[in-house]
């Protein structure tokens, strides 16, 4: 258990990569459980990796987000979500619940609104007390989206390769792959869009691109300010291209409201409910082999220490 470490999970990134990333999985009754497999398989590879003191999960409501009401066609290119995948978002939450997770959630917000608002309220917690150590936090998400919130405080453990295997980005991971900082993440989408969300961008400016002219200019804003370019010894750009950024500013900028993430909801967050502590192996055990979860019982954390508290025929176990 590292001291000081909350672990953020993001349950619907990872719900959805596990849905598509694994063949179909049914209990012995035909409940489809292979998405709910995926994410308690990545569930505790970040627990053995992460090894946090604290853990919570933030997850997406079913109704509409602001982000739709700001942009009807947000995520609007995605099909409804298959009836055998809503069907296994109650058995997550069972999941965790039998786990003692606690899960947090907010109508017309996403997970990841959830997430950056819970680490933001903590920071700035922590910032009026002295003697409290500087809290390190990693959000666990199949979505890059995130990158956004990386600092020296914030860590972003993308399970972008499968359910088992990640990818840990810091702030020099992120400037490693894409030349930029963090902070410059949304204005770089704002730019280049992204398809999986539905969120224009400027057409005809890739990733390539996008990367060069923030790179180049620091934000969007600057972009703006500057065209026609070639002012206070700013590179004068391509015709062209100053005449796509002009007939796109409007889109490009709604682009820049629909991936910054919010993180400023009005959440109840109390840390101490998040320290990690006991669950009831039997019961989980109980779960997984009625789920079909076999290969996943071995994987269950255990403690060397027993608990006092521990009740005759219930053992508990410590999740690290």
């Amino acid at each position: 258990m590292k001291k000081d470490r909350l672990v953020l999970i993001d349950a619907f990134a990872l719900i959805h990569r596990a849905y598509h990333a694994l063949p179909p999985f049914t209990t012995k009754d035909g409940q489809p459980v292979g998405a709910v497999y995926g994410f308690a398989s990545a569930l505790l590879a970040a627990i053995k990796n992460l090894e946090p003191e604290y853990l919570a999960v933030g997850i997406d409501l079913p109704k509409p987000t602001k982000r739709h009401e700001a942009y009807v066609e947000y995520k609007a290119h995605r099909a409804p979500a298959p009836d055998d995948l809503v069907a296994q978002i109650p058995i997550v939450k069972q999941v965790l619940a039998t786990f003692n997770i606690p899960v947090f959630a907010m109508e017309g917000y996403e997970g990841e609104d959830i997430i950056a608002t819970i680490v933001a309220k903590l920071k700035a917690q922590m910032s009026k007390v002295k003697t409290v150590k500087t809290m390190e936090f990693i959000i666990v998400t199949g979505d890059l989206d995130c990158l956004q919130l990386v600092d020296k405080q914030t860590k972003v453990y993308s399970m972008a390769r499968g359910v088992n295997q990640a990818v840990m980005y810091d702030e020099g991971k992120v400037i490693e792959r894409y030349g930029l900082k963090p902070t410059q993440f949304v204005d770089f989408k704002a730019l280049k869009g992204d398809p999986s969300d539905n969120i224009p961008g400027v057409p005809g400016i890739g990733e390539k691109g996008a990367a060069k002219l923030i790179a180049e200019y620091g934000n969007l804003e600057n972009i703006y300010k500057n065209l026609p370019a070639g002012r206070q010894g700013i590179k004068k750009l391509p015709e062209k291209l100053q005449i796509l950024l002009q007939d796109n500013k409007e889109q490009a900028f709604l682009s820049q409201k629909l991936s910054k993430i919010e993180r400023n909801l009005d959440i109840d967050f109390n840390l101490s409910a998040a320290q990690v502590h006991d669950y009831d192996y039997e019961k989980v055990k109980k779960l997984f082999n009625r789920l079909g979860f076999r290969s996943l019982i071995s994987r269950l954390p255990v403690s060397n220490r027993p608990d006092k508290d521990a009740g005759v025929g219930t053992p508990q176990q410590k999740l690290l």
